[in-house]
């Protein structure tokens, strides 16, 4: 016997320790222990050891399920429904009790690791808890947060090749991780016409100068000419009255200078044409410049190439590839945040367009992700927050999951996180992350969360709805050439080797003049 129960509350129990019935590996934070009660075993976590008046050691324990039998063996269940009383006997949790907890009957599970005190206790999560509620991957720089992403997502892909899985990578990370499994898409394979946008993306990228009143008059503008552009692409026939500016028709960017054209010169005085001028200008600029050509080279901005572009981005159809890897280290900054807007819009129109019983799930992967949902409002681009927020709100009524990885959760929309089920919480070394995660996740892993300043490099604790209680659990390693390079430099190596000459130094120079990104 580890020792009695003490005091009882809702969610937590005290054990005093008997003279000789513990150990350290019994009684230490994060081992499993069980007292029984009405025919069931409940099982609790220890989050704290404490010493008591009488100097004597008092475990804390959170109390997060039951085991019971049920007629085809011992099975357990989350929440607690009848509690021990003070003085009931508690023990260590045995070796066949941790193996009813921490595995599911269910076959769509994935082996993520071991429990971090137990390498012969396996760790799973259940897939579809995963992702039909949505998961969040936590982890400051350098605790395995990119690995991590990259092992739950390769283990999905062993059992489901027929997946359908969008990753937004601003680092070009991500292709190495997974082989032939994954389309990369990049601003050298990639088209995405400027029609596609709608008037709030279009506005982004070209409105730019000015006071606010005079960037409002080109939003109008802008939006005005996209609008006619839009209806005279379709034809003079009815359905072109119902037309909006935002209803993903194409048109021609000729159509739309020669639209401002013609409203400018309806203009009297020379002054009121500045807002016209500033728009054909940027319009102008991007067009000739090489950066911008995947959104506005001539030569595809007239076909309808919406149904191409969704394919790809949604793995529609699959083709061996059931991952697509959107790298966005080559675009250019002024249009990235309008790139993920575009991506997230198109994956959620059509999911709520298409009928219900023929749309594949799809999972939508933002790495970065306080980039594109920030806490703060006035950060970033609204309209792409508004978007991903959206799917986290709604996506899972149309088959839409959401994964959030991030190295900084305090920066992060609260609101965007609340929705994720599943936290993967690596180490956090800042106390504002720190007690950002401690409000998303359920009181039975609090007691866990104190040890996120030291976990280990590829150690996390997991809680929510893909596992079957909070644990802590050390990832399984993933295969040298299927890792996300995210890998810091190694100074000292690097230096020793005397590496950099005047020919890497050329090579360096050509490549950025021609927009050539190393492989």
């Amino acid at each position: 016997m580890l020792g009695s129960v003490g005091t009882i509350t809702g969610s937590q129990m005290t054990v005093r320790l008997s003279g000789d019935g513990h150990d350290e590996q019994t009684s230490r934070i994060g081992s499993m222990v069980k007292s029984r009660c009405m025919h069931r075993d409940v099982i609790g976590s220890i989050s704290a050891v404490q010493v008591d008046g009488d100097r004597q050691p008092v475990l804390v324990v959170d109390l997060v399920g039951e085991i019971y039998e049920n007629g085809a063996g011992p099975r357990f269940t989350r929440g607690v429904s009848h509690h021990p009383v003070p003085g009931a006997p508690v023990l260590a949790a045995t070796e066949e009790d941790l193996a009813v907890i921490f595995t599911r009957s269910s076959d769509a599970n994935i082996r993520l690791g071991a429990l971090y005190d137990n390498p012969l206790q396996p760790s799973h999560v259940q897939v579809d808890d995963l992702l039909s509620k949505h998961f969040a991957v936590l982890g400051a720089s350098g605790s395995g947060k990119s690995c991590t992403a990259a092992l739950i997502l390769s283990k999905i892909l062993e059992q489901h090749p027929n997946a359908h899985m969008l990753l937004l990578d601003p680092h070009n990370e991500y292709p190495s991780a997974f082989g032939p499994l994954a389309d990369v898409i990049n601003v050298d394979n990639f088209k995405l016409p400027f029609w596609v946008l709608d008037s709030e993306e279009a506005v982004r990228v070209l409105v730019r100068g000015g006071t606010p009143t005079e960037r409002e008059s080109q939003a109008l503008i802008l939006r005005d000419c996209i609008a006619r552009a839009r209806r005279h692409f379709a034809g003079g026939d009815g359905a072109a009255a119902s037309i909006t500016v935002d209803t993903p028709v194409p048109y021609r960017l000729s159509d739309l200078v020669r639209f401002l054209n013609e409203a400018m010169g309806k203009l009297d005085r020379p002054e009121t044409t500045m807002p016209y001028l500033r728009l054909r200008s940027r319009l102008e600029s991007l067009r000739s410049d090489k950066r911008f050509a995947f959104m506005f080279a001539e030569g595809f901005d007239v076909p309808d190439a919406l149904p191409e572009i969704v394919g790809r981005l949604l793995r529609l159809p699959v083709d061996g590839k059931p991952l697509a890897i959107l790298d966005l280290s080559g675009m250019p900054s002024e249009v990235t945040d309008v790139v993920v807007s575009v991506c997230g819009r198109i994956i959620f129109d059509f999911a709520v367009w298409s009928q219900r019983d023929a749309m594949p799930p799809v999972l939508l992967v933002c790495e970065e992700a306080h980039r594109y949902v920030p806490a703060d409002e006035a950060v970033g681009f609204a309209a792409t927050a508004r978007t991903i927020t959206r799917i986290a709100k709604e996506g899972r009524k149309y088959g839409l999951a959401l994964a959030l990885v991030t190295q900084r959760p305090s920066e992060l929309s609260p609101e965007a996180l609340s929705q994720c089920g599943t936290i993967f919480a690596l180490r956090l070394t800042n106390e504002l992350d720190q007690d950002f995660v401690a409000r998303t996740v359920p009181d039975a892993a609090r007691g866990m969360l104190t040890a996120l300043p030291s976990l280990p490099t590829q150690q996390a604790i997991i809680s929510g709805e893909g596992v079957p209680i909070p644990m802590r659990i050390r990832m399984d390693d993933l295969p040298h050439g299927r890792r996300p390079r995210s890998e810091a430099a190694e100074f000292s190596k690097a230096w020793r080797a005397g590496g950099g000459d005047g020919e890497q130094r050329d090579d360096g120079v050509r490549r950025w003049r021609l927009q050539a990104r190393q492989p």
